[in-house]
């Protein structure tokens, strides 16, 4: 036995790596965790005890296929668990995984476009490839979501609830705004291409909120004008924590980090051509333009009274409950 755990999380944002990072750190305490990631993000995080392998985001797709699969075929580990995309998000996984029955296998199923799963016949090859499916708190409507090999955990976060700071104490050393005023976090976690939206939003809040602080959550700063209220923090739901109202996307992480910290989130449902953010943002407040995202802040932030900020959150970890049946489950399948 080797006690190693292959997390694959290929994808060029946050997500992937955000939800591997949420599974892998809480593993780490008793086996060793090696992720493989792709992210452009990879270099602003914090490996949170794990170790990463990061494939560089402008190689040739062939060559990433490539290297993945020598990841795959070459590390000695016992669990192997892919993030989302169960033939490899080239199909690069589908000829190695058959002969990969002495590993036990998990697929992490988080809400996919069902056209994929038809045109690749994924619920065959997930029946007869995977040993065990877990779903990340997305629900039961889940196109893989009725197998038998199925088991649901609340959704995964990178930080359980008594990790958190208190708000006043982010908002005072991390947001660097004056803890008593109302504050809103503009979490800027997408693709390249929507950053000069946000851009955009946080100056028009900016404009329209002159009593409260406005601060931009992104990698990088999105324009030099910004400088002065750009945050860049990992996990970013530290900061999030610390808002009154959060504007974003309606990406998992920030749709379930927001519900967990009982935060308010103000939502563009992206294009992708796997997530169906369109799907989730039925959970939040779901926008379309900068002025309506504006109007609802507004709104929003009418409702916020100050004993909202001595609000402790108070929430399950799926990703704690997750570690839990990959450890019990694939060790039955040792034995």
């Amino acid at each position: 036995m080797t006690n190693t755990w292959l997390i694959y999380a290929l994808g060029g944002g946050w997500g992937h790596l955000n939800r591997a990072l949420a599974l892998g750190r809480i593993a780490a305490a008793q086996t060793n965790v090696k992720i493989i990631t792709n992210s452009r993000y990879a270099q602003h995080v914090s490996n949170e005890g794990c170790r990463i392998h990061c494939i560089p985001d402008d190689n040739d797709f062939p060559v990433t296929c490539q290297e993945v699969r020598e990841i795959v075929l070459n590390t000695e580990c016992d669990r192997l668990i892919i993030d989302t995309f169960p033939r490899g998000l080239g199909g690069e996984l589908a000829d190695i995984l058959p002969q990969m029955h002495s590993i036990a296998r998990i697929l992490i199923h988080r809400d996919i476009n069902p056209d994929y799963v038809t045109a690749k016949n994924l619920r065959s090859f997930v029946a007869e490839n995977y040993d065990q499916v877990i779903v990340p708190g997305e629900g039961e409507d889940l196109p893989l979501a009725d197998l038998a090999n199925v088991q649901h955990t609340a959704p995964w976060l990178i930080r359980n609830a008594w990790e958190l700071a208190d708000k006043m104490t982010v908002r005072s050393h991390i947001l660097k705004v004056e803890p008593s005023i109302k504050t809103i976090v503009v979490c800027a976690a997408g693709n390249a291409s929507e950053l000069s939206l946000f851009a955009q939003l946080t100056q028009r809040l900016q404009q329209n909120f002159l009593d409260c602080a406005v601060r931009i959550l992104a990698a990088n700063c999105p324009a030099k004008n910004l400088e002065d209220l750009w945050i860049s923090h990992h996990p970013g739901m530290e900061c999030l924590a610390a808002a009154d109202v959060v504007v974003g996307g309606a990406g998992y992480n920030t749709v379930y980090e927001c519900a967990a910290l009982g935060v308010p989130l103000v939502a563009f449902a992206f294009k992708r051509l796997y997530d169906r953010q369109a799907k989730r943002a039925k959970k939040v407040y779901r926008v379309t333009t900068i002025a309506e995202a504006v109007t609802t802040v507004r709104t929003l932030l009418e409702k916020v009274e100050l004993a909202n900020h001595l609000f402790v959150p108070s929430y399950v970890n799926g990703a704690v409950q997750a570690v839990n049946h990959i450890q019990v489950s694939s060790t039955y399948l040792d034995t």
